[in-house]
């Protein structure tokens, strides 16, 4: 296989990987670990789900993070590499008709209560009204850092849609983001060469109630906390920095995308404009060496959007 197609990481999270100190680690694990094909574990816990998040772009060439719903069953596995999702409901956001055969994007279950994720970032080679199907190109597991335990129940609620849009955030928003203990980011890098690691990806973000702060710029600021070294997310916003985020409100079933523009602030090389950038009480900056910055652009609110809600508050 030519070494430019087998290559696990592009350049910019080979950027990052180096500045981070684990670039050569990933140089061993890479080829190791991010498979073209799922292990029959990743099979069954794919069909086992009843939501799965996904990142793609539009045919504006906008980044959107989304989730789509069903009863276990509406993934299904029918080769190790390949998956079929029906595609019917959703926050009323994604429709068949903003993808196209042959877009990169990604997908990412997480079972809340188990705290097991699993990533697929994937081609779409068949698209119906109901289902598109998406052939793998990049298949890993994620350790279970970082997630929020929480268990669901259906939101009666659900499909009762209402959207809004606006670019500044409300109070409403902004209690929602402070109060949330997970967020997810969709986003993408995409040169033309048709390689394994290019297209869209999806990651979670997780931690204490009020990891994410909001500064006096109305800027969302997020510790970037130690993972598993491989900065797939950083390294397409240091290529790409327009992504979008995804904040679900699991307590009243509505859900925030934000179209942003992100920056990566190393606390190495902190500014005085950046550290008052930064600054908030009670931050976490000294044990970690990045915060991320996002500056919205586009806020979509989108009532009812969630088909589940969470059956009670997440544990301490």
């Amino acid at each position: 296989m030519d070494n430019e197609l087998a290559s696990s990481w592009h350049q910019g999270e080979l950027k990052v990987q180096k500045r981070a100190g684990t670039d050569k680690r990933m140089t061993e694990i890479g080829p190791k670990f991010i498979r073209q094909f799922m292990p029959q574990q990743h099979r069954d816990f794919f069909q086992s789900l009843s939501m799965i998040f996904i990142g793609y772009t539009d045919n504006q060439s906008h980044t959107y993070a989304s989730v789509l719903f069903g009863v276990p069953g509406f993934i299904h596995s029918i080769t190790e590499s390949e998956l079929v999702i029906n595609t019917q409901s959703s926050m009323a956001d994604f429709i068949t008709d903003n993808v196209n055969i042959g877009d990169r994007i990604g997908l990412l279950g997480i079972e809340f209560d188990s705290k097991r994720r699993n990533r697929v970032n994937g081609i779409i080679t068949d698209i119906n009204q109901k289902n598109i199907k998406v052939i793998v190109l990049q298949s890993y597991g994620n350790c279970p850092k970082y997630i929020q335990a929480k268990t669901f129940i259906p939101n009666r609620y659900y499909g009762q849609f209402h959207t809004t849009i606006g670019v500044q955030l409300s109070q409403t928003d902004r209690q929602v983001i402070t109060g949330a203990d997970t967020f997810f980011i969709a986003s993408s890098f995409n040169d033309g060469r048709q390689l394994n690691n290019r297209g869209a990806d999806i990651s979670h973000r997780g931690g204490p109630a009020g990891f994410v702060s909001i500064n006096a710029k109305g800027q969302l600021l997020v510790d970037d906390y130690v993972g598993n070294g491989f900065f797939n997310t950083l390294g397409n916003l240091l290529e790409n920095p327009i992504t979008s985020l995804l904040f679900c409100d699991w307590q009243q079933g509505h859900a925030l995308q934000i179209r942003v523009s992100s920056q990566i602030l190393w606390h190495d090389d902190i500014t005085p404009k950046n550290a008052a950038l930064t600054a908030r009480q009670g931050s976490a900056t000294a044990k970690t060496a990045r915060t991320l910055c996002f500056t919205p652009l586009k806020i979509e609110r989108l009532s009812n959007g969630l088909a589940y809600r969470q059956a009670h508050p997440s544990p301490p």
